[in-house]
């Protein structure tokens, strides 16, 4: 029992609080989290549509919409590679839309790890460029 309840996450830690058995552990997991119903189908479409990236990083944002892909994928509702840019590039700030212009052009959709390491490295970069506009010292006035 120990060893299960130590690798659940804590968004599903409250599921299985009552349980005093592994089986009891596993099987309330399973009936709670392999249930397809649609208002779960729909939270998950409308989740992945609605997500921003707002103050996250990249990393993180990618993370979320990685989760919400691969759990669409697990209920049986997975959704194309395109769908999947489509939404990301929706939820990316502003400072990323010249990015992702130049990404949408891409004959063929953009696989997961080079959307990844393609959007961290314009991350990088711009924060970069921030830093040197910030860090650059004033300059006196000439009289």
């Amino acid at each position: 029992m120990s060893a299960i309840l130590s690798s659940l996450s804590v968004e599903v830690l409250h599921l299985v609080v009552d349980c005093n058995t592994s089986y009891n552990i596993c099987t309330t997991l399973e009936t709670t989290l392999t249930f397809l119903s649609n208002s779960r189908i729909m939270q998950l479409y409308g989740s992945f549509q609605f997500l921003r990236q707002n103050d996250d990083s990249v990393s993180v944002y990618l993370q979320k919409a990685k989760a919400l892909f691969d759990e669409l994928d697990t209920v049986g509702r997975a959704i194309f590679m395109e769908k999947f840019n489509l939404y990301v590039f929706q939820g990316l700030r502003s400072d990323f839309k010249d990015h992702v212009t130049s990404l949408s052009t891409k004959a063929n959709p953009i696989l997961y790890t080079d959307f990844y390491s393609s959007l961290l490295t314009h991350e990088f970069l711009h924060k970069a460029s921030l830093q040197l506009v910030v860090i650059a010292p004033l300059l006196p006035t000439p009289t």
